[in-house]
């Protein structure tokens, strides 16, 4: 079994985090979630995972050097110019083999089996399984009954009484797919899916179980350490923290500094005497000065709080 996950974004809703660090690189109480996948890719059994890489792309090749899974293939698909969701998979076809294969955003968290798309496609014969979830405010897939994909919001002809479903960044692909795309140049995935539709090939979606979420703006990554740190969905327990202060390998939290709710310190993080923290998160290397009162937040990479900060993402 093959896998690839899409890691090439500019992260450009989570800036301004993805200045300094790649959004596959985001860390969920300390962990990336690129580390995330690869720990569930292997433990499902997948023997390589294709990961394409552009912006911030050597940091993101030389975490993979330390980090990778025993047991688990990594093949690297650079993109010298960002070639999108479609794009990146027709550059990295090579790697990822004649058979169906999981695709996986690396911005993603969810719990649900992803290889049961992968057993879907294979039972069905479809040329994808679309892994779906209920998001009112941006359901753009439409689908049957059936769990047939009909289409995208925005395309003319289709019927009154289809399901409207998000795409949750979560696939099984077979390798024909990339037939509609183009061979090079940039591309999207839902380009593809619509030319293969319009030929007359069956592509399905099937809704998701347990905790989905894009992790696509600082707020969203924000809120999900607040719930871990509170009451943890179920799956997802292995990350909530023991305590209310998470510290990562040579962070520092002084004895005199205070900490209400939780606070996640990253490699190398620092929070001085007398500093308040209610509800933050530190990325690596990030320090919240002596006196400084920060509450709701984020702060980026080797970022320096002074003051008062109240909410938001800071880098």
């Amino acid at each position: 079994m093959r896998a690839m996950i899409l890691a090439a974004g500019f992260g450009t809703r989570l800036r301004p985090l993805t200045g300094k660090r790649p959004k596959c690189l985001m860390p969920v109480m300390n962990r990336p979630l690129l580390g995330l996948w690869l720990e569930r890719l292997s433990a499902w059994g997948v023997e390589r995972a294709v990961v394409n890489t552009h912006h911030l792309a050597p940091m993101v090749e030389a975490w993979l050097e330390r980090r990778a899974p025993a047991g688990l293939e990594l093949v690297l698909s650079f993109e010298p110019v960002i070639l999108g969701t479609g794009g990146g998979l027709a550059a990295a076809r090579p790697s990822l083999g004649g058979e169906p294969f999981l695709l996986l955003n690396a911005d993603v968290l969810a719990t649900a089996p992803v290889p049961a798309l992968l057993q879907r496609l294979e039972q069905s014969g479809a040329l994808a399984v679309l892994g779906l979830v209920d998001e009112p405010r941006v359901n753009t897939v439409a689908v049957d009954n059936g769990g047939r994909v009909l289409g995208f919001q925005g395309q003319p002809g289709l019927p009154g009484g289809a399901r409207w479903l998000t795409y949750s960044g979560l696939a099984a692909i077979h390798p024909r797919l990339l037939d509609f795309l183009p061979a090079g140049g940039y591309s999207t995935l839902v380009q593809g899916i619509k030319a293969a539709l319009a030929a007359g090939e069956l592509v399905l979606g099937q809704e998701l179980d347990g905790f989905w979420d894009d992790l696509g703006t600082p707020e969203k990554l924000w809120r999900l350490h607040r719930r871990l740190a509170g009451s943890p969905p179920p799956g997802l327990e292995h990350l909530a923290p023991a305590g209310p202060a998470l510290l990562a390998p040579q962070a520092r939290l002084h004895p005199q500094a205070r900490v209400e709710g939780f606070a996640v310190l990253g490699r190398g993080a620092v929070v001085e005497a007398g500093a308040r923290l209610r509800d933050v998160v530190l990325l690596p290397g990030a320090r919240a000065a002596a006196g400084a009162r920060v509450s709701r937040a984020i702060l980026g990479d080797g970022f320096l709080a002074r003051g008062r900060i109240e909410g938001g993402a800071y880098a």
